[in-house]
């Protein structure tokens, strides 16, 4: 029978493909021919997770790499995992150091300084102290052809050493420093930090905006803090192969200076925030609805799928436990202008207001062309929301009722944020919709999920 060794090269490529992980490790030790086929496959997808009172691989990694550099051209994706770091009710200093004892740290040093960034001493002295950041910087500064980033709570605690590697690699001159441009790298989560409350005093707008100078970034999800001035690291970018956004915490007031530079955004995701002791300065508990639309028409010509979730958050630090007081000012009636847009979904109270009082009418901020409108019952847990299933059905009716039928031709489905509460869904309330529906041409759907 024919040896394994035997066969074509490309045939045994394909062979161990279809193998796992654990039969991929075994085959990388039976001899230097196959370490040489599997080391790539090995490598190409990273998933590092940091669980709870376990020390995540992520310097046994760097070590390797540091170790043999070659291997850092086979990483085409890396996902950095994990939410909180300690058991119930044990405080310990967030993030805590990792042990970098068996790291070569003169080779790690050596690396960092011919970087040519200015900031290089910092970065090693951070990197000997176990900081995540200096980490993950590093890791980064050594992967050439990442396709796929994702950085979860844990690691995105603190960036400013990360930002800084960023903002030398993809806001300044190239050829100043020795760094990679991250030409492949399509796909890009920065995820929001893990308690949050607890590092009030961490802004992260400077170390994260470099990810929109990325030369091909397709999808980026990211958590922005509110910064009191919002200024891009240099020059504005231009990321025309960006097509979808999923943006965390940056409020209405600062999301025109970011939308304005999208000129090929397909889908927005954003996640309106709220919690009284984080962006003091910026983030108040005013909803300014004139201001969220003028921004959004920013991207009114390219956006088809616009999803926008509300959530608020008690003053934690000062021990409250009751969701905070908010208002509204203006409307969304600019959201008429964003013509390209198919979906949209967007909290009931965003379009209508906290109450019936509001005089709001459905349709009066629905674009043209809209197919697909899907109304969520975000804030329902606020004092100031005083709508229930009856309000909600007559609002719904009397909206469409009055909506000119020539103008929203498109739509054919509506999504209402009912039953208010479980099990609430009546047959005769089903029927009642379906009846309004009918006559306004509109599919009238619920949450069925009783």
């Amino acid at each position: 029978m024919t040896s394994l060794l035997d066969w074509p090269t490309e045939l045994q490529l394909s062979i161990l493909d279809l193998l796992s992980f654990t039969d991929l490790l075994s085959m990388s030790v039976v001899d230097k021919h196959f370490r040489i086929l599997t080391e790539p496959l090995l490598y190409s997808k990273i998933e590092i997770t940091w669980a709870r009172e376990r020390t995540p691989p992520i310097t046994l990694l760097l070590r390797s790499i540091l170790d043999r550099p070659e291997l850092s051209g086979h990483i085409c994706s890396l996902r950095l995992d994990g939410e909180g770091f300690t058991k119930k009710n044990h405080e310990i200093n967030e993030p805590p150091a990792l042990p970098v004892t068996t790291l070569p740290i003169s080779k790690a040093s050596e690396i960092i300084h011919s970087t040519g960034v200015p900031q290089a001493k910092l970065w090693v002295d951070e990197l000997q102290s176990g900081t995540v950041d200096a980490i993950v910087a590093l890791l980064l500064s050594m992967l050439p052809n990442l396709t796929f980033l994702h950085i979860g709570p844990n690691f995105a605690l603190e960036s400013r050493l990360l930002g800084k590697m960023l903002r030398c690699a993809l806001c300044e001159s190239s050829e100043e420093y020795r760094l990679p441009a991250f030409r492949s790298l399509h796909d890009v989560t920065l995820s929001r930090r893990t308690n949050e409350y607890r590092h009030r005093n961490i802004s992260n707008t400077a170390d994260v905006l470099p990810f929109f100078y990325l030369l091909d970034v397709r999808c980026l999800s990211i958590s922005i803090d509110n910064p009191t001035e919002f200024v891009w690291p240099v020059h504005a970018p231009t990321p025309s192969s960006l097509t979808s956004l999923e943006l965390c915490r940056l409020r209405e007031t600062r999301l025109e200076p970011l939308l304005s530079v999208l000129n090929g955004l397909q889908k927005l995701h954003w996640h309106w925030y709220y919690q009284p002791d984080l962006d003091r300065d910026v983030s108040k508990h005013v909803i300014e609805l004139d201001t969220m639309a003028e921004a959004l028409c920013h991207v009114g010509d390219t956006l088809t799928d616009l999803t926008i979730v509300a959530e608020t958050c008690p003053e934690l630090s000062a021990g409250c436990y009751e969701p905070p007081e908010l208002e509204m000012r203006g409307s969304l009636g600019g959201l008429a202008h964003l013509g390209q847009l198919r979906r949209l979904c967007l909290p009931w109270a965003f379009l209508m207001g906290f109450s019936p009082s509001a005089g709001k009418q459905l349709g009066d901020a629905l674009p043209e062309n809209l197919e697909l409108l899907i109304l969520t019952a975000d804030l329902m847990d606020h004092e100031e929301w005083v709508w229930d299933d009856d309000s909600i059905v007559r609002a719904t009716k009397s909206g469409l009722e009055n909506q000119t039928r020539s103008f929203l031709t498109n739509l054919h489905r509506i999504l209402l944020p009912i039953p208010i509460f479980r099990g609430d869904m009546t047959e005769e309330r089903k029927a009642e919709l379906s009846q309004i529906g009918a006559h306004a041409g509109v599919g009238l759907e619920w949450d069925d999920d009783e």
